[in-house]
């Protein structure tokens, strides 16, 4: 069904005259969404119109909040991001001469978060991902192999661990990802100042 000028403003009419009817918000948004749909409308958007109508303004066009221009560039936005994900909303609106309080609503509305990404002590290559997953493999084959509960292999081996812990704290940005994505794993970088090892 084709709307007088767009679907929402066409119920804005429609509650423009109710308001002039003298109905109450609630009475006229049970009239549309009886007519139109359950649920066209909410209550709550009713109210906000007749508060409009009631403080003498009728106009019915929906305008602009600020902060949020119709011209912004979210394409931009992604790309900056994709430049560099750490970048803070502060940074993003200096390079797109906007207020950050923008750039931050558009974020958010484009689904994105701020997510810490996992420290990670060494980057591996595609070579070390590969022996690692070869010698997994084997362990679990010779595990498999070995019969007897108490004889299987993985069951005899003692494990241990060890961690650095820095007497500098380092931090870490955030870093913004977008929705059904996973920050990248950060690494750990300069692990030559002062630190004490703790073995398990």
């Amino acid at each position: 069904m084709e709307y007088p000028g767009g679907k929402k403003q066409h119920f804005r009419h429609l509650l423009f005259f109710a308001f002039h009817r003298g109905q109450k918000a609630a009475e006229a948004t049970r009239n549309i969404c009886n007519v139109y749909g359950d649920g066209v409308i909410g209550e709550s958007t009713a109210r906000k119109w007749f508060a409009k109508f009631k403080n003498g303004d009728f106009d019915v066009d929906n305008t602009p909040r600020n902060g949020r221009p119709s011209d912004f560039d979210e394409e931009r936005l992604k790309a900056l991001l994709k430049e560099d994900g750490h970048q803070t909303s502060r940074e993003l609106a200096e390079k797109m001469n906007c207020d950050h309080k923008t750039i931050l609503n558009h974020l958010h509305s484009m689904g994105f978060a701020e997510k810490l990404g996992a420290w990670v002590p060494h980057e591996l290559s595609k070579v070390n991902k590969e022996n690692r997953l070869q010698i997994a493999s084997q362990h679990l084959a010779r595990h498999r192999a070995t019969s007897g509960h108490k004889q299987r292999f993985l069951y005899r081996i003692v494990t241990g661990d060890e961690k650095w812990c820095l007497y500098i704290n380092m931090k870490q940005r955030k870093e913004w990802v977008a929705p059904g994505d996973a920050p990248k794993p950060r690494v750990k970088r300069d692990l030559h100042p002062n630190k004490i090892m703790i073995c398990i």
